[in-house]
């Protein structure tokens, strides 16, 4: 989306809130509490944080409804065939998107998950 000027520190931060959620792979709510925090500490100090923090959070939340979701599906034998297969590759995407999405951050960018990165902007007022 773009690059701003921020610190070495909020890209930091920008970079450990996509990249913490990975702790949710052992722990489940770390997922979910890690970017929470993040976006409540940084939400008056620094915007770009901010942004990557709730858009993390809005991520795992959207992952964790579509998993939820096939694994319901998955409950008949015949969609399991269908469904077992589409949550691993949720599961592999997952993790690409939020490796891409922490290395952007990283670099300075504005980096917007499809269809929620909007959200976040709005939210955050970027």
């Amino acid at each position: 989306m773009g690059q701003m000027l921020v610190s070495n520190e909020e890209r930091t931060w920008a970079m450990l809130a996509h990249l913490l959620t990975l702790v949710g792979y052992v722990v489940w709510i770390g997922a979910y509490l890690v970017p929470l925090v993040i976006y409540l500490v940084y939400k008056d100090k620094s915007s770009f944080v901010a942004f990557h923090a709730l858009q993390s959070l809005f991520f795992q939340l959207a992952v964790l409804v579509v998993a939820a979701m096939l694994l319901v599906l998955s409950l008949t034998i015949v969609l399991a065939c269908v469904t077992i297969p589409a949550l691993i590759v949720l599961g592999v995407g997952a993790l690409a998107y939020v490796i891409v999405a922490a290395i952007r951050a990283y670099n300075g960018e504005l980096f917007e998950y499809w269809f929620l990165g909007s959200w976040a902007r709005q939210i955050v007022g970027i």
